[in-house]
């Protein structure tokens, strides 16, 4: 017989904890449910007690990177002595959580779905808030006149281009070596260009 891993009421987080794993291991497509009940110690029958079925569990995920990826920008401090600083930085955040996690950042972008839940668009607003957020503190700092809610469209599509050509080409690493600089300094040369 199998050895509950879990405590009690506490079946759900175990799922998602499992489901949290194998995303950062193997990516959304490549895991089933059926893992997800044996890393959790549990039968394949208690996970569908909870979840439908595995695009559930991957919309809660999305949620969790939305929120993980706010929660980072939101520690950027604010400068107004020194707003380029802050606006480099706030991009450098976005652009390390996508290289850091490329699972969870394609879970996240690279999904299309057709209905979603309450708790996911709360997410992305939040998350897309705290760029509009920080775009108008930047343009203000610096007595720009542009309209911060575009200057953020422009700002994220920046560093999620970046982002996305570093996951899906070898063209940012292998630029940055012939400017003998790191993904990462080449991102910074980047955005400094856009302050």
């Amino acid at each position: 017989m199998r050895k509950n891993t879990y405590h009690h009421g506490d079946l759900k987080n175990s799922i998602i904890k499992s489901c949290h794993k194998l995303l950062q291991k193997k990516g959304m497509a490549d895991f089933t449910l059926r893992e997800v009940a044996n890393l959790s110690g549990v039968s394949h029958a208690a996970v569908y007690r909870h979840f439908q079925h595995k695009d559930e569990v991957l919309e809660i995920l999305s949620a969790i990177g939305f929120d993980r990826l706010a929660s980072l920008q939101k520690k950027v401090a604010k400068d107004k002595k020194n707003p380029d600083e802050y606006f480099v930085k706030l991009g450098l955040v976005y652009i390390q959580f996508a290289l850091k996690n490329p699972n969870y950042y394609k879970l996240m972008f690279q999904t299309k779905r057709e209905k979603e839940s309450k708790q996911l668009k709360q997410s992305k607003l939040k998350s897309y808030a705290v760029l509009v957020h920080g775009c108008r503190f930047y343009l203000k700092a610096k007595k720009r006149k542009e309209n911060h809610r575009s200057f953020a469209l422009m700002s994220w599509s920046l560093v999620h281009g970046f982002s996305n050509l570093s996951l899906e080409t070898n063209f940012p690493l292998s630029e940055g070596k012939r400017l003998n600089q790191s993904q990462i300094e080449l991102a910074e040369t980047m955005l400094r260009y856009a302050t």
